[in-house]
């Protein structure tokens, strides 16, 4: 009688779930966001512009909805940020502060 395998998230190790997200961690490590702005940066502008456009009351609406989602997406990245460097700071203090071992 065979026995019922595990579930799928049972059987993966802690290495899979760090790297779920493996373009955003390359661009949170590389700290190169010139080519993320200026795409967001085009996309807003575009988007800003159906905003002011006379026509569907819907294009206007979606396009502010559009704006919206470009803000939380660089307020999180930008959080992601600083949490990296808070994270780096905390392993600095804490290589400092460990007892060192005795020769």
């Amino acid at each position: 009688m065979r026995t019922p395998s595990k579930p799928a998230s049972e059987d993966q190790s802690d290495n899979s779930i760090v790297h779920q997200f493996p373009e955003i961690e390359k661009l949170i490590e590389g700290e190169d966001f010139d080519k993320i702005n200026l795409s967001f940066t085009v996309a807003y502008d575009e988007l800003e512009k159906l905003t002011k456009a006379k026509g569907g009351f819907g294009k206007s609406k979606d396009a502010k909805k559009a704006m919206k989602a470009i803000e939380k997406v660089m307020d999180l990245l930008r959080d992601l940020l600083k949490l990296k460097y808070q994270m780096m700071e905390a392993g600095a203090m804490g290589e400092a502060s460990a007892p060192q071992a005795k020769k």
